[in-house]
């Protein structure tokens, strides 16, 4: 697997998660690595720590958001007992078992992370813009909110990133699966949007979960493949 000498953005994706922006941007290509064989090591290792991180970074947001909603809304209207909604992203999985999934390509599983930040880019989107509807909002959940929308958008923009330097040839179609609640969110019914926000909270956070394992094999699988003394547990 041939990687290019330079990665877009890699410094200045450095520098923001330094002052804790944690966005990646496209801009002009800045060598900042040591180059063994022709390739970059350092940096590869660097995009993909730092995507592990984000991705860490994500689920811990949202296990707070679902927390914080849940001792808020949740309890009182007896939402639990109301029956779950299918994930909009459900059908894209990890393959089963886990060791399947350790011997499945990098980029078929990149490309798998790619659609399911892909698919929450709208709903995350108005999960923000409609939780000021919620009556008594805790101003650190619309917080949280905001934040986690914002880390997805970037996560997904170094997720291409990474594709761009690894990916060679066709490894099947993508999938992009549609998202259908922003009715219920918008609903008058207040317990019909609270058990919609709910849902969509407790979905956003599987999906986070499987991201983060997702980028765990992938780091994995290529630093083990660039670097022979690397060794690491993914899971």
């Amino acid at each position: 697997m041939q990687l290019s000498l330079t990665y877009p953005g890699l410094w200045t994706v450095l520098l923001l998660l330094i002052s804790n922006l944690l966005l990646w941007e496209e801009v002009s290509s800045l060598p900042n690595c040591a180059i063994h064989n022709g390739r970059c090591f350092p940096s590869m290792k660097k995009m993909l720590d730092l995507a592990v991180n984000m991705s860490q970074d994500i689920s811990k947001q949202v296990f707070e958001m679902f927390i914080e909603f849940d001792n808020q809304y949740a309890q009182s209207h007896q939402l639990i007992k109301k029956s779950l909604k299918k994930c909009h992203t459900s059908s894209l999985h990890l393959p089963k078992p886990r060791i399947k999934a350790l011997k499945t390509h990098p980029v078929v599983i990149l490309k798998l992370v790619k659609s399911l930040l892909a698919a929450w880019k709208v709903p995350l989107y108005h999960l923000v813009k409609e939780m000021s509807s919620l009556e008594n909002l805790p101003a650190t959940m619309l917080s949280k909110a905001r934040e986690i929308e914002k880390k997805n958008t970037g996560l997904l923009e170094g997720i291409k990133s990474i594709l761009s330097q690894v990916q060679n040839r066709n490894y099947g179609n993508e999938k992009y699966t549609a998202w259908s609640g922003l009715a219920s969110l918008k609903s008058d019914n207040e317990d019909v949007r609270k058990f919609a926000f709910y849902n969509l909270i407790r979905c956003a956070g599987k999906n986070a979960l499987k991201v983060e394992t997702a980028l765990k094999i992938v780091r994995c699988k290529i630093l083990k493949q660039l670097l022979s003394h690397f060794h690491c547990i993914p899971f």
